[in-house]
């Protein structure tokens, strides 16, 4: 017997920011963590003739959550909060 739930599909993430620095992502990671926020993270490589070997790294996090995820990067010191972009928009994609 199928459920009911089966055939609903929600899509609520939000590409929230993105970081090019190594260093950034992991300390986003561990405050992210911290404060139990879900979330995944999506990887641009580099362009072919770009300098850069990290690529960028982009969160998403659900939409219900973004607000305490801005709450949790707000203590950050402004020197890492330089090397990050927010985005807010729509995850495009279907990963199901």
């Amino acid at each position: 017997m199928e459920t009911a739930y089966q055939k609903v599909k929600v899509h609520n993430e939000l590409e929230w920011c993105q970081v090019t620095d190594l260093a950034t992502k992991e300390r986003i990671e561990k405050i992210l963590l911290k404060n139990r926020v879900s979330y995944f993270v999506k990887w641009e490589k580099p362009k072919f003739f770009s300098n850069d070997k990290f690529g960028t790294c982009i969160f998403c996090v659900n939409q219900l959550q973004k607000e305490i995820a801005d709450e949790a990067l707000h203590d950050l010191e402004e020197e890492i909060k330089d090397n990050i972009k927010f985005v807010n928009r729509k995850v495009d994609k279907t990963f199901y």
